[in-house]
């Protein structure tokens, strides 16, 4: 987001660390290092040894409205002082291109696919400037992935991240042709890219091509609708584009459908359609897998804790804000996910019961069509809290918002009278508030740090989507363990968790999660009498390192082999 111009981005630094001003960074430390948190190339090599195999996924996606807009985090982080940033080095034509109605998204997108491409272009040649090199991987070149893994380069398949990339019309504008099921065919078709998956829909409704409704994740806008979902469920041109992604009847090499951002009655529709696809297989329909079947993945990933049908016990507020016409807010309790002891005080840890994170019935529907689910590294999505939120605000600002057509679909009878809310969500009054976390982590005296608090909740959402896999029994023929991965979203906007702040921490969080997990097996089953053990055993004691291994790259590397390979 740097540079604009393709010609300006291909250059030396493209590997290298997002530089934030003197300012910027200031501001970026206070908030908790989210946009440090950008993953690049050198991070992400860096203390690998040249043996080594290193695989990611590096999902491409076209900047939308809602970011850009006036009320936006990035038309705030764009701010200048003389002509020069002062909080984020951004190219003002990012802004202006979507703001001003300039093109498309999709043009946007091929930006971000060029960038990519050119980058492993000049990481094949013997002269490359580059000091740290990608592979992108392509099932279409005549090789198995796996003698295309290459040691000491950073291995990316390519994803999009958002259908709205997808779109040939101008930004907010409802009037061209559009065909984004074309869009699909010509990526599948073309034989120098490949991509592993698309995220159906993002962070906002775009009218100008609606696929599916999505969940509500970005908490950084005041008043933009748009961030908000506004119709219901999955679009029968959602439905084409899904067909279009996973039929192999006349085109090989299937893109995967990841639910990430897939409000909770799209996941419930896709889930439905996937199985009429495979079930009634229309017009010669036929599935990427074998016995007639596709993995469904989840990528950067929190649990909620309980099952779709159990939101009405949860669901202790809901009505409708003004500014927000087309929305319902709706607040639900959380479950906890597990208690532990620091010093002498009990410490209690939950579920974030937003929508945006799995249900168990989600887990149960990727696990039964052998797919894979990665656990986010967003502190929020995960479930933290801070010392402000858990004991002074309460849960008053823990709220969702689903459409209004989504809403009835599972509250028909409080969909009648939808009650008045004043507006909860504020918009900073100093730039880069936005970005500041409420309370900044600090803790109680005698009660657990964030840091420890963060640690237990990512291992408690593993250990919970091991649990209801587990209670599948024979139905799923794995181990439950292969079925997590880690999902980390390192993009620059999220709150990191602060063991694995940027990308360069992952060993040391591998480490950290050895002494951890057991204690929070303990901390999760102390809350659920009929929880088994769920951390393999040797001699009656947990095993940790053959799941961080899984979890860190065999399962990962495997699926893609099974899918790609």
């Amino acid at each position: 987001m740097t540079k604009f111009e393709d010609a300006d981005r291909q250059n030396g630094s493209s590997t290298l660390p997002v530089r934030l001003p003197g300012i910027g960074s200031v501001i970026d430390t206070l908030a908790g290092h989210i946009l440090e948190n950008q993953a690049s190339v050198a991070q992400t090599m860096a203390r690998k040894q040249p043996t080594e195999t290193c695989l990611g996924i590096a999902a491409v996606l076209a900047m939308e409205y809602v970011f850009a807009s006036r009320q936006g985090l990035l038309k705030l982080l764009e701010l200048e002082f003389f002509g020069r940033d002062v909080v984020a080095v951004l190219d003002s034509r990012f802004i202006d291109f979507v703001n001003q109605s300039q093109g498309s998204y999709a043009q946007l997108l091929d930006k971000e696919i060029a960038f990519y491409q050119w980058v492993a272009q000049e990481s094949a040649k013997p002269a490359s400037t580059l000091t740290h090199k990608i592979n992108l991987l392509n099932r279409k070149i005549g090789q198995p992935v796996q003698a295309q893994l290459q040691a000491g380069m950073l291995n990316l398949a390519l994803a999009i991240e958002g259908g709205h990339s997808l779109s040939q019309r101008t930004i907010r504008q409802l009037v061209g042709p559009y065909d984004p099921v074309e869009q699909v065919r010509k990526f599948r078709t073309d034989p120098t890219l490949d991509f592993f998956y698309l995220t159906l829909t993002h962070l906002s409704h775009v009218p100008e091509q609606p696929l599916c409704s999505h969940a509500f994740g970005f908490k950084l806008v005041k008043n933009v609708p748009a961030a908000r979902p506004q119709f219901g469920g999955l679009t029968q041109l959602g439905r084409d584009v899904v067909r279009a992604c996973v039929d192999t009847k006349a085109i090989p090499h299937p893109i995967l459908i990841d639910i990430k951002h897939m409000s909770a009655r799209g996941r419930d529709e896709f889930f439905a359609y996937r199985r009429e696809l495979l079930a009634q297989q229309p017009d010669g329909f036929l599935a990427p897998g074998p016995n007639n079947t596709w993995p469904v993945v989840a990528t950067h990933m929190g649990v909620t804790g309980f099952r779709r049908r159990q939101m009405r016990s949860h669901l202790v507020q809901y009505g409708v804000e003004a500014a927000n016409p087309f929305s319902v807010r709706l607040r639900f309790n959380r479950d906890r996910a597990g208690q532990f002891k620091q010093g002498l005080v009990k410490e209690n840890v939950f579920f974030n019961a937003s929508s945006i994170g799995l249900f168990d019935d989600d887990i149960e529907e990727i696990a039964l069509s052998g797919g894979l689910i990665g656990i986010s590294l967003d502190a929020r999505i995960l479930g933290f809290q801070d010392v402000v939120q858990r004991n002074l605000e309460g849960p008053d600002h823990d709220f969702d918002y689903f459409s209004r057509d989504d809403f009835a679909a599972y509250f028909p009878e409080l969909s009648q009278a939808l009650p008045p809310l004043a507006e909860k969500e504020e918009a900073g009054a100093v730039p880069g508030a936005e970005l500041l976390p409420v309370g900044f982590g600090n803790e109680l005296l005698g009660q657990a740090d964030r840091r420890t608090r963060e640690l237990y909740l990512f291992c408690l959402n593993v250990l919970h989507v091991v649990a209801v896999i587990k209670n599948l029994g024979a139905a799923v023929p794995r181990n439950a363990w292969d079925f997590v991965c880690l999902g980390s979203d390192y993009d620059g906007l999220i709150d990191s968790i602060k063991a694995a702040r940027t990308v360069d921490h992952l060993p040391g969080f591998r480490q950290e999660l050895l002494d951890f997990f057991p204690k929070a097996e303990k901390a999760y089953r102390k809350l659920r009498d009929d929880a088994p053990e769920l951390l393999p055993r040797s001699n009656g004691l947990p095993e940790v390192e053959p799941v961080l291994e899984a979890l860190f790259f065999g399962n990962g590397h495997r699926f893609l082999l099974d899918w790609w390979g």
